[in-house]
């Protein structure tokens, strides 16, 4: 059973996370080499500018454990198994103007875990080496447990409407933005 921050995330934010599977279409890009090595520098970018703005917010949040839900560290390993290195650009944050919207940005990125899995599978499937994708399972069997942990820190942080409105306006934020890193540059 949802809850009713999650099913007010999900709810608001249906139309934006459809659009940016329909435009990321991951299973196509990674399939070549190329492809692969553009889809993880875009993930880099994309965490490294919501990682700057969510961490102020949820670093020492109870119950998260933000340090270890970072991607980055993954990201650079998998930048380098493709040969390729950390880019330095400064982060191009998202704005997070308090809690509620930091938990809504980080949503998008906790949830691409779990398609993130998704994709992983239908590769492994296919025959598809996952050389450089470590990023899409960071959690591995724990995927779920961690999916289930975030969703109670929502509940805990969130209570009111009003606090998880700002989640929702996070939320939608974070897609927009996931877009514009993963899709940047291309005909929407």
């Amino acid at each position: 059973m949802l809850s009713e921050v999650h099913q007010r995330l999900r709810l608001a934010t249906r139309g934006d996370h459809e659009r940016l599977e329909r435009r990321a279409d991951l299973l196509a890009r990674v399939a070549t080499l190329e492809g692969r090595r553009a889809v993880v520098r875009r993930f880099w970018r994309l965490h490294v500018d919501v990682e700057a703005a969510v961490g102020p917010w949820l670093e020492r949040l109870d119950g998260l454990d933000f340090p270890a839900r970072r991607r980055t560290p993954r990201l650079a390993q998998d930048l380098a198994a493709l040969g390729l290195a950390a880019s330095r650009e400064p982060p191009r944050p998202p704005k997070a103007r308090c809690v509620g919207e930091a938990l809504g940005l980080f949503y998008v990125l906790e949830g691409s875990t779990l398609g993130g899995r998704a994709i992983r599978r239908a590769l492994e499937a296919g025959g598809s080496d996952m050389q450089g994708l470590s990023f899409l399972d960071p959690y591995g069997e724990r995927a779920g447990e961690r999916w289930r942990s975030f969703l109670a820190v929502l509940d805990d942080t969130l209570p009111t409407a009003d606090a998880s409105e700002a989640a929702v306006r996070g939320a939608m934020a974070g897609f927009r933005h996931a877009e514009l890193r993963i899709c940047e540059g291309e005909a929407a």
